[in-house]
C-alpha cells in the first residue's frame, strides 16, 4: 500500500492538484525522515496518534487572544514569536496569538470547546488513526515526522472557531507546508504563506493550494510570477512585504560600506551532507561531515576571494553562519577557513548571533547559499552576488527565473572576478576612500 498517498488524499480532501502536492513534499528538505528503523518509526508515529492525541483531547489549547494566529516550527522561542507578530503587525496590521502542540508556561488554562470544534477534532483524530493504521501495510518509507503534523492539525482541529487568518511560516519544512494544506482545504481561514529570503527555485517552486502567498524580497516577486507562468506556483494571489525581520530591518540604517567585499558563509562543513545543521557536536569537532560537495564550492570561491581582495588590495570580511557562530561560542569549534584571514586585508566577523545587521557593512557581497543576497538586493544593495551550481540538482536559484536579478549571480570564479572588476573600476579602496 502506498500510504503517503492515503494520507495524502486525506489531508489535501481528495486527488484535486495531489500530483503537484507529492512534488511539492518531495521537495521540501525537512524534517529530516530519520535513517531508524522501519519498527521504531512506526511505534513513535503510533505513540502520538494513539496516545499523544488522545491526551490532547483533554488538554485543549487556550482561546487564542486574538483573530489571526501564527503558525512557526520553533513558536515555542519568544525571540521567534516576538518576530513573527511583528511581522503580522507592521505588513498586515494583525495582532497574531501563537497555537501550539504544547502549552507554554503562564498560558491560560483550556478553555471550553464548541460543538462544532468537538465534532472536527473527533473526525480529524479518527482520520488520523486510520492513517497511521495504513502505514503499517507500507514497508518502503518513514513516517515519525507525520506525527507532529497530525499533532498539529489536532491543535488547529480544536480550536477552528478561533481564528479567520493563519499565517504559516518556513514553508521549506514539510510540515508547514502540510499544515497550510489542511487548512486551505478543511477551514473557512484565510491561509497566508510566508517566505523568507530565499530563493525558491530549490525547493518552495512548488506550491498547489490557492492561498496568499506572502515574499519578503523583491527578487522573489519574478521568481513566483515566473513559476506561477509554469503551472508550478498556484498561489491565488502573490503579496510582497519587504523583510521578515521586520524590527532588526526598522533599525538598519544606510551607511558607507566599511569593507569592499563581504563573503556570507553558510557552514557548509558543519552539516550533514552539507545540508541540514549536525546535531554530533564530537562529530564535527572530529570534522566528520568535512569536504561534501558544498564546502568543496565554498572553498573554491571564498579562496579566489581571498586571491582577489590580497593581489588587489581589497578588504575582504567573511561573515561567519549563525550555526559556526554558535559552534565558536558554545563549543569552541574554529571554522576551517579561519587561517585565511590576516587581521588586514582579510577578517571574519565572528560576534555570537548573525550578520543581519551588518548587511551594508560590504559594498560588494558574495555567497553560494546564504540569505543576505536577496536581503541585500530587497535593501537595493544591487553589487551582491550569488553563485549558480553547474548542477542544478544541489543548487537553489534558476536565473532565468529572476527577471531583472540574472545579472546578480555567477557561474564560475572568471565569471565573479569580471563582475568584481566591474564594480570596483576606477574606485579606489574602502579603506583609501576613508
Amino acid at each position: 500500500m502506498n500510504a503517503e498517498r492515503f494520507i495524502l488524499r486525506l489531508i489535501n480532501g481528495g486527488d484535486r492538484d495531489i500530483g503537484l502536492f507529492q512534488a511539492a513534499l518531495a521537495d521540501r528538505d525537512l524534517p529530516q525522515r530519520g535513517a531508524r528503523s522501519w519498527l521504531v518509526d512506526r511505534a513513535s508515529l503510533l505513540s502520538t496518534v494513539f496516545v499523544g492525541l488522545q491526551r490532547a483531547r483533554a488538554r485543549r489549547p487556550a482561546s487564542p487572544a486574538q483573530r489571526a494566529v501564527f503558525y512557526d516550527t520553533v513558536a515555542t522561542k519568544e525571540p521567534v514569536r516576538r518576530a513573527r507578530a511583528s511581522f503580522a503587525r507592521v505588513h498586515f496590521g494583525d495582532d497574531v496569538d501563537f497555537l501550539l502542540t504544547h502549552r507554554l508556561k503562564g498560558q491560560s488554562a483550556a478553555r471550553r470547546e464548541t460543538l462544532h470544534e468537538r465534532r472536527f477534532a473527533r473526525a480529524w483524530r479518527r482520520r488520523a488513526r486510520v492513517a497511521a493504521l495504513a502505514t503499517l501495510l507500507d514497508p518502503r518509507d518513514r513516517y515519525r515526522w507525520w506525527g507532529h503534523v497530525f499533532a498539529t492539525i489536532n491543535s488547529f482541529a480544536q480550536a477552528v472557531d478561533q481564528y479567520d487568518t493563519v499565517y504559516v511560516a518556513n514553508p521549506y519544512d514539510r510540515r508547514s507546508y502540510v499544515l497550510a494544506t489542511f487548512l486551505c482545504r478543511h477551514t473557512s481561514a484565510q491561509v497566508r504563506i510566508v517566505y523568507q529570503s530565499v530563493p525558491l527555485y530549490g525547493n518552495q517552486r512548488r506550491l498547489h493550494i490557492p492561498v496568499t502567498a506572502v515574499v519578503t524580497s523583491k527578487v522573489n516577486v519574478p521568481e513566483a510570477e515566473y513559476f506561477r507562468g509554469r503551472g508550478e506556483f498556484r498561489a491565488a494571489e502573490i503579496v510582497y512585504r519587504p523583510g521578515m525581520f521586520v524590527d532588526e530591518r526598522a533599525a538598519l540604517e544606510p551607511r558607507p560600506p566599511v569593507y569592499d567585499l563581504g563573503f556570507f558563509a553558510s557552514g557548509d562543513w558543519a552539516r550533514e551532507d552539507g545540508l541540514y545543521w549536525a546535531r554530533d557536536i564530537a562529530q564535527v569537532r572530529a570534522g566528520a561531515y568535512r569536504d561534501n560537495v558544498y564546502e568543496r564550492y565554498a572553498s573554491t570561491v571564498l579562496e579566489a576571494l581571498v586571491e582577489y581582495a590580497r593581489s588587489r588590495r581589497r578588504t575582504l570580511r567573511i561573515y561567519m553562519h549563525p550555526y559556526e557562530r554558535t559552534l565558536l561560542h558554545e563549543h569552541a569549534i574554529e571554522p576551517p577557513y579561519r587561517g585565511l584571514a590576516d587581521g588586514e586585508i582579510v577578517t571574519i566577523d565572528d560576534r555570537p548571533g548573525n550578520s543581519r545587521d551588518a548587511l551594508y557593512e560590504a559594498d560588494v557581497a558574495v555567497a553560494l547559499r546564504s540569505s543576505t543576497i536577496w536581503q541585500r538586493l530587497d535593501l537595493g544593495l544591487d553589487r551582491s552576488f550569488t553563485y549558480v551550481y553547474e548542477d542544478r540538482s544541489l543548487g537553489t536559484v534558476l536565473p532565468e527565473a529572476l527577471g531583472q536579478y540574472q545579472a546578480n549571480v555567477f557561474r564560475s570564479v572568471e565569471e565573479l572576478y569580471a563582475k568584481l572588476d566591474a564594480c570596483f573600476a576606477g574606485t579606489a579602496t574602502t579603506g583609501e576612500a576613508e
